[in-house]
């Protein structure tokens, strides 16, 4: 099948995985397992499913980010943004590699909706941007939020037009004394507008190729405009229905695409309740981790070929393992271990009367024996001595816990 579109990953820059500090330290965000798989490689699978081949995707990386053009350099092509590139400006970098319209992915999206659904949405709407939109039915009589509801991060507040149109898009994070305004044109170009407060954005994107040639203009104008999400799509939304924007649009430098000369630019949503989850912060990295355990009906489809092809390791019977914990290949359990809803890397080392729970192990960690360990992340490669008690510890690369400490709520790197 001969796909349409180009799909670019944003696969990480300097500033993209801040909020998963300890854990990107030294590490690419585009590299952190979930259930042992490395996150990229789920954007891959499912934009393969919709029919992308190598040569349809294009990953923007850092080049200190050597080790994620390593691991996916057969699936997809690598192109080298500059280090301190917002989203934004790794796009316009990129601008000569992009020919034609294209669907933009985050590369801590985890989605679980079909993309060809969201591609024909935006093909049958004759729309300029497609957003894709995880809509969440949060059951707040039992005061709990459903599978993939982001935790760390609140829902967006959006005006969406009768039309399926974004009116505007406000973060409830944002300062509340900061006043919802949209413009009188815009409001005025749907019958009806409803206000809605219990969607977030999944940072998937379905473009017209004149979105890309509009940035380029728009920043030559001097705009602080370098991140996508946080400044380019506001702003467009803000000024959809702006004479100005419409000319800039209809400009065709070299008219590759006169046939949408004269078409109106409109932002849509198409929206969704199938998985989605963003792993851009600690909470919400941990979560989509212990969603990938569950299993059956009630299990993510997403993870569930994840889940079929793990490996029986052989343990001593001593060993108390929990039917949903997932242990990597390679992994030395000791005698009288018990491990509960947790997740194990490859190549471990876990001690004798160790005890871990509700935690993420990654590959190459060394735990010493009589250790517990609870509500934790241990990156690649660190280590934990004897008769240590970690809650709610997160280790980064090589870091190590000395003997007989009991930490709690602590962030530790080497």
């Amino acid at each position: 099948m001969q796909i349409k579109y180009q799909a670019i990953i944003l696969g990480g820059g300097q500033k993209a995985g801040s909020m998963l500090f300890p854990l990107c330290q030294d590490y690419s965000k585009s590299l952190l397992p979930v259930c042992n798989k490395p996150m990229i490689l789920y954007q891959l699978d499912i934009l393969e499913t919709a029919g992308f081949g190598p040569q349809d995707i294009l990953i923007l990386l850092t080049k200190n980010h050597q080790a994620v053009a390593d691991l996916v350099q057969r699936r997809a092509e690598i192109f080298y943004v500059s280090e301190d590139s917002e989203s934004g400006s790794a796009l316009l970098e990129a601008h000569e590699k992009i020919k034609k319209d294209f669907i933009l992915l985050s590369c801590d999206s985890m989605i679980g909706a079909n993309l060809l659904d969201l591609l024909d949405f935006h093909y049958s709407k004759k729309a300029t941007i497609s957003c894709l939109i995880k809509e969440e039915d949060l059951d707040k009589k039992q005061g709990r939020a459903p599978i993939s509801c982001n935790l760390d991060e609140s829902f967006d507040i959006m005006f969406i037009g009768s039309d399926q149109s974004l009116l505007h898009i406000t973060n409830q994070e944002d300062d509340d004394q900061v006043n919802l305004s949209v413009s009188r044109n815009v409001l005025l170009s749907c019958q009806s507008v409803q206000i809605m407060t219990n969607l977030f954005d999944t940072h998937v994107y379905v473009c017209q190729y004149e979105v890309l040639e509009l940035f380029q203009k728009l920043s030559k104008q001097e705009l602080e405009i370098q991140n996508w999400r946080l400044e380019f799509l506001p702003y467009i939304i803000k000024h959809q229905k702006n004479v100005n924007l419409l000319n800039l649009m209809s400009k065709k430098e070299q008219g590759l695409f006169h046939e949408r000369k004269h078409q109106q630019f409109s932002i849509k949503v198409f929206i969704t309740q199938e998985y989605a989850r963003r792993l851009n912060n600690i909470k919400d990295y941990q979560q989509a981790n212990y969603e990938s355990m569950i299993k059956g009906n009630k299990g993510v489809q997403l993870y569930q070929s994840v889940q079929d092809f793990q490996i029986q390791n052989q343990y001593p019977q001593d060993a108390r393992i929990s039917p949903d914990t997932v242990i990597g290949e390679g992994t030395r359990i000791g005698n009288k271990v018990t491990i509960q809803r947790s997740i194990i890397g490859k190549n471990c080392t876990i001690g004798d009367h160790v005890k871990i729970s509700n935690s993420i192990i990654m590959k190459n960690v060394v735990i010493n024996s009589n250790c517990i360990i609870q509500h934790c992340i241990l990156s690649n490669e660190s280590a934990v001595g004897h008769a240590t008690e970690l809650n709610k510890c997160n280790l980064g690369t090589l870091a190590s816990v000395e003997p007989n400490q009991k930490l709690v709520d602590e962030c530790i790197i080497r």
